[in-house]
């Protein structure tokens, strides 16, 4: 089997499911939903946000979560089913099949990133928010919706990489959240903490989102070691190294 054709393979087997199209569905369009909501509120002053980038990449911090579960589904789903062996059976060696899985994550999590934020930012701007709120790209917009996307699609891949590693969705989705919560628990710690967290995959999110007012004010606090393109290349890396070692352990794995 060639390596197109095992993409088309997975790509039909994880659209097959149920379970993908509904946490795909959540994952696009919470973010949409919570922006509406919050700038259709008169009480939510657009001098407190700026532009609309901010207004946007802000929610990601609370809405990655369901585009993060479709990761760890994507990587022990089969595993954890038990379905893994007719896979196998038609691809032996076994990274194929789990490299074109890898594709297939990138590729679903990129398309979730993009239409949300795009869905997002569509239906903020028809509401009397939105219409205050600066479009300008500038270099501090252009980080927030380059880095945000980046960032929403490398968690996502190291999530799918933790699910292959662990093998049991349970126990994957219990130790991602506990990866990306313990970022949002420490925000504005001291310095000390922060040197450790800022080096965890789930930190880019509140880096890459951040305004640079806020930034100053965390580096002045000694809270904010690394800039936050270092952060989401410290994700990338996070994910890089999970599938690795998700497709050496599944190689190894009995199915």
């Amino acid at each position: 089997m060639t390596f197109a054709r095992a993409v088309a393979s997975e790509w039909f087997k994880v659209w097959g499911l149920r379970s993908t199209r509904v946490v795909f569905a959540v994952s696009v369009l919470l973010t949409p939903a919570l922006a509406l909501i919050g700038a259709s509120d008169p009480n939510v002053p657009a001098d407190g946000y700026g532009t609309l980038a901010y207004w946007v990449v802000s929610l990601t911090i609370l809405t990655q979560f369901p585009l993060l579960l479709l990761g760890v589904l994507l990587g022990s789903g089969e595993t954890a089913n038990r379905s893994a062996a007719s896979t196998f059976v038609a691809v032996p060696t076994r990274t194929p099949a789990l490299l074109a899985r890898t594709v297939v994550t990138i590729t679903t999590s990129t398309a979730a990133a993009l239409l949300s934020l795009g869905l997002a930012a569509a239906v903020t701007l028809t509401t009397g928010l939105g219409r205050e709120l600066s479009t300008e790209l500038t270099p501090e917009t252009t980080r927030m919706w380059l880095g945000t996307s980046l960032y929403l699609v490398a968690a996502t891949t190291f999530c799918f990489g933790l699910g292959l590693l662990v093998g049991r969705t349970v126990l994957a989705v219990l130790a991602t959240f506990a990866i990306f919560i313990l970022d949002l628990a420490t925000i504005g710690a001291p310095g000390a903490l922060t040197s450790i967290t800022a080096f965890l995959p789930g930190h880019a999110a509140s880096a890459v989102t951040s305004s640079e007012e806020f930034l100053d004010v965390l580096r002045s606090m000694d809270a904010a070691p690394l800039d936050p393109w270092a952060n989401v290349a410290i994700t990338i890396g996070w994910a890089g190294a999970a599938v690795l070692a998700g497709i050496i352990r599944t190689r190894r794995r009995d199915v």
